[in-house]
């Protein structure tokens, strides 16, 4: 039976075209816990000089998401049902961290909390999600994450 790797993982989501544009990096992954930063660059600041909303909430949703991946089957899938992010504190340089954790894995339905601290170790921003996970049938006995998408998309008629 294969098991979760976190190099493996970490290489996969860091070479992410989204995340590497929203400057994230996943640090860790497991046991239902992850660890990711976001440094701030002025492409991803608001009219206001602080970091975006809506990267603040990427990151909510990134971070619950590697956290997740850690103790789901290597071979299912999952989808975000829901999160919400309270911003707390405005960030206006440096690096954010993420501290993701699941508080609950169900068969078909998880959970978790995330904790955005800055520079100085305050929170800054508290999110939650629901993830619904989906059963899928591996390739060749291959975990889904391990999977190459193939190139190409739907045929032309």
């Amino acid at each position: 039976m294969k098991t979760f790797d976190e190099e493996f993982y970490k290489h996969r989501v860091n070479t992410f075209p989204f995340v590497k544009l929203m400057g994230m990096k996943l640090v860790s992954s497991g046991g239902g816990k992850s660890v990711m930063e976001c440094r701030i660059r002025p492409i991803l600041k608001n009219s206001a000089g602080v970091l975006h909303g809506g990267v603040m909430g990427a990151l909510v949703d990134m971070s619950l998401a590697t956290a997740l991946r850690s103790v789901m089957p290597l071979s299912s899938r999952m989808t975000t049902i829901e999160y919400k992010v309270n911003f707390l504190k405005p960030v206006p340089e440096g690096t954010v961290t993420a501290h993701g954790n699941i508080l609950r894995l169900g068969k078909t339905i998880a959970g978790g909390t995330v904790e955005i601290r800055n520079e100085a170790g305050e929170v800054v921003v508290f999110g939650s999600g629901t993830y619904y996970i989906l059963a899928a049938r591996p390739r060749a006995d291959a975990p889904a994450i391990m999977e190459k998408k193939k190139a190409g998309g739907r045929k032309s008629r």
